[in-house]
């Protein structure tokens, strides 16, 4: 588990400073400077903050998905995000801690009810940089930023280099017929090359790379810019290196393409197919005992890549066969890597 470092606590001081202020309080929000010994960060009639007369960041009031999306759009631009959320809160929070881990912006976020402090202050198990609440909830913030000390453990998220992709081997250890269901084929504006292909799967966390059909066959002509790349559920590696469900793909997404070497490069969606066909799961297992699956078309033409780094099509898949896949340790939210618990199955 990840938490962001150690969490403030903000006293919400817009209407009233109080007399007495405890010494647990990290800062103070206000209108108005004052001579408090705490630092101050003063929110202006526009929503700005400053602090000692520099501006530091900006307050959001989120009650729908533009609002959000003006968030969003702020991230790594600013050094603080004052979150206020009117309706929905646990969702916009979660959503802008994923977006801004690793970004160097922070966030806090306002809080007016008891049972929402330990779960904003722990959301996606990375929380808030600083819980914004008045004199009523200081104690519950208190008790919250302690648990937060108790259990930081700092896994960040690395930095994932675009241009090389950790692949290893997967044993094949269950091979199922799945009935009819949708699929989905990935045209791209670039022709792919032997060799090449996509990351898709059930599990964000274990990726099997698809091979492009780009093989020659008597039966139906090659089409280098494609690949069969399984059912509508699956997730795909994105251009950026998050994760996104094949049913939401659209043209002029980014997608990675990547070959047995783990080389990679992006390329552009152009189209994308959706039939109805067999389907077949392949299931598997690495020496780690870390396992995957994919659910793919049943057909002669839809290729993985086994250990001598040959395409091999699903049609001939073995249990005990190994092929090539991709693992993550990083949790997704949204299709943004995460340090947090996740299990897939």
């Amino acid at each position: 588990m990840k938490l962001s470092d150690t969490m403030e606590i903000w006293l919400n001081c817009t209407d009233i400073i109080p007399e007495h202020i405890s010494k647990d309080v990290d800062k103070i929000l206000t209108k108005k400077s004052n001579n408090l010994e705490i630092p101050n960060i003063i929110i202006n009639d526009d929503l700005k903050l400053e602090q000692n007369g520099k501006s530091i960041g900006v307050m959001v009031n989120i009650s729908n998905d533009i609002e959000q999306k003006e968030a969003l759009s702020l991230i790594g631009s600013v050094n603080w995000i004052l979150i206020k959320c009117e309706n929905w809160k646990m969702i916009p929070c979660e959503n802008l801690i994923a977006a801004a881990e690793s970004s160097g912006t922070k966030l806090a976020a306002i809080v007016e009810k008891e049972l929402e402090v330990s779960a904003i202050a722990f959301a996606l198990e990375v929380g808030v940089d600083a819980l914004v609440v008045n004199e009523d909830l200081l104690n519950a913030a208190k008790i919250a930023k302690s648990q937060r000390l108790e259990h930081k453990e700092d896994y960040r998220v690395k930095e994932a280099d675009v241009s090389s992709i950790n692949l290893q081997f997967g044993r094949i250890k269950e091979i199922e017929s799945q009935g009819i269901g949708d699929r989905i084929c990935i045209d791209t504006t670039s022709f792919l090359e032997n060799g090449e292909g996509m990351l898709c799967g059930s599990f964000a966390k274990s990726l099997a790379l698809i091979h492009a059909e780009t093989l020659e066959s008597e039966f139906v002509p090659t089409r280098p810019f494609r690949v069969n790349a399984g059912s509508i559920h699956s997730y795909i590696l994105m251009g950026n290196l998050s994760t996104c469900y094949m049913s939401e793909l659209k043209s002029g997404d980014e997608v990675l393409i990547v070959n047995q070497k783990g080389d990679s490069r992006i390329a552009t969606i152009g189209r994308i197919k959706l039939e109805k066909r067999p389907l077949i799961k392949i299931k598997w297992v690495t020496n780690e005992d870390f396992e995957g699956d994919l659910i793919l078309q049943q057909a002669e033409t839809v290729r993985l890549i086994n250990n001598n780094f040959e395409s091999v099509s699903i049609t001939e898949i073995k249990e005990n066969m190994e092929i090539l896949i991709h693992n993550s340790i990083q949790s997704r939210h949204i299709g943004a890597p995460i340090s947090a618990f996740s299990q897939e199955y």
